[in-house]
């Protein structure tokens, strides 16, 4: 087994396609500061993207200060912008859905999931902030037959875990439902709170997970597409290296080291991918596979590409301008594939969060999804 990570290939050639939430975009749904945006396809074909902590002013904590929404109480603007329990217009996690097709053009919202009108992005699971937890946030969001599956992250301040649930909607994803499948926050060691999964078409789920403080690395997991949402532990199986070999059932052991935050594994054509924010290198990275157990640490087997690398405020570009370099974005996370790429046109969805006063501006914006593309390369056939 290689003991540390090959270099990534140059970046891709990648370049921004459009912002995809704030003011004018995102507006009419009451959602102007948000992040993440993961995507899945629905049962019915569209594309279901999935957003964090949602305010409907442009910025963290941003108030709304035009017309209320239904069921949403009209708030001014306060001199505290942070993330609280005073501020009803905090909500996590939020839907949108596209029925766009040629992502070339970038993605169209057209409605919104979850309880409420349609024009509203309103809260899909039913809780409070501050009453028991800070805020609920997206993993990863997962489509098995007429069924989507959405895990989700309990926090009690970002980062503080205290547990994870996998939710479940039969409607395309505009209402979700617990399962009653909740996992501790300290299983494998803190190693199983942030999640990105996968079916094999062999009937199993395949689930990567990390911890949610960008200072681990990545395990493998596995369960039967039946027992997805089970609370049982006992139907899960790590991938492990004992006695000289790697197999299932094994003592867990990491598969990709590092620091590794938001990850959404995908399957493409007939290979695997990891994208991934590499919070080791400030940079959104592509793995490409033939299989899942490949070694993710060596070249015969595994690509390794840098997609978008980060950089400081004022120094960001967009990739369409020759002269101002590659395409680099500062504060940058997330990552999030969206469905319909293809390894030549790979479109990601990249967040944005300026958390200080900074060359952009005050602390709180920008706070946003944006969509670029790059390309990814098939993995050796070794």
């Amino acid at each position: 087994m290689t003991q540390s990570a090959p270099p990534p290939t140059s970046p891709a050639r990648t370049r921004k396609v459009r912002d995809l939430t704030g003011p004018g975009i995102t507006t009419a749904f009451g959602m102007e500061g948000t992040d993440l945006g993961i995507c899945a396809r629905t049962p019915s074909g569209r594309i279901l993207a999935v957003f964090g902590d949602t305010f409907a002013g442009a910025g963290v904590g941003a108030p709304h200060v035009g017309r209320p929404h239904p069921g949403i109480e009209q708030c001014t603007p306060t001199t505290d912008e942070r993330p609280g329990p005073g501020n009803p217009d905090w909500r996590s996690p939020v839907g949108l859905y596209s029925d766009t097709t040629d992502l070339a053009g970038g993605v169209e919202w057209a409605d919104a999931a979850g309880p409420g009108p349609e024009d509203y992005a309103a809260q899909l699971l039913d809780y409070v902030h501050g009453r028991g937890c800070s805020t609920v946030l997206p993993s990863d969001v997962l489509t098995i037959g007429d069924t989507m599956y959405l895990h989700v992250m309990v926090n009690e301040g970002l980062g503080n875990v205290l547990r994870t649930e996998i939710h479940r909607s039969t409607d395309d994803g505009r209402s979700w439902e617990p399962t009653g499948a909740e996992f501790a926050a300290r299983l494998e060691g803190g190693h199983r709170q942030l999640w990105t999964w996968e079916t094999g078409g062999d009937g199993w789920v395949y689930v990567m997970s990390t911890g949610f403080q960008r200072d681990k690395g990545v395990i493998l997991m596995r369960v039967r597409e039946e027992h997805l949402a089970d609370p049982d532990l006992s139907h899960w199986q790590t991938w492990g290296f004992e006695k000289g070999e790697w197999g299932w059932g094994k003592p867990t052991t990491v598969v990709l080291p590092g620091r590794v935050g938001e990850m959404y594994l995908r399957r493409c054509e007939d290979f695997w991918t990891l994208t991934y924010f590499n919070a080791e290198h400030y940079r959104i990275d592509c793995l490409t596979f033939g299989r899942i157990g490949a070694d993710l640490l060596d070249p015969a087997v595994t690509t390794h590409t840098t997609l978008l690398p980060g950089c400081a405020w004022g120094d960001e570009s967009d990739g369409t301008d020759p002269a101002a370099g590659p395409a680099r974005v500062a504060q940058l996370y997330c990552g999030c594939p969206i469905p319909g790429s293809t390894p030549e046109e790979w479109h990601v969805v990249v967040s944005q969060w300026n958390t200080h006063d900074s060359a952009a501006g005050p602390a709180g914006w920008p706070y946003r999804s944006m969509q670029f593309v790059g390309s990814i390369p098939r993995p050796p056939r070794a």
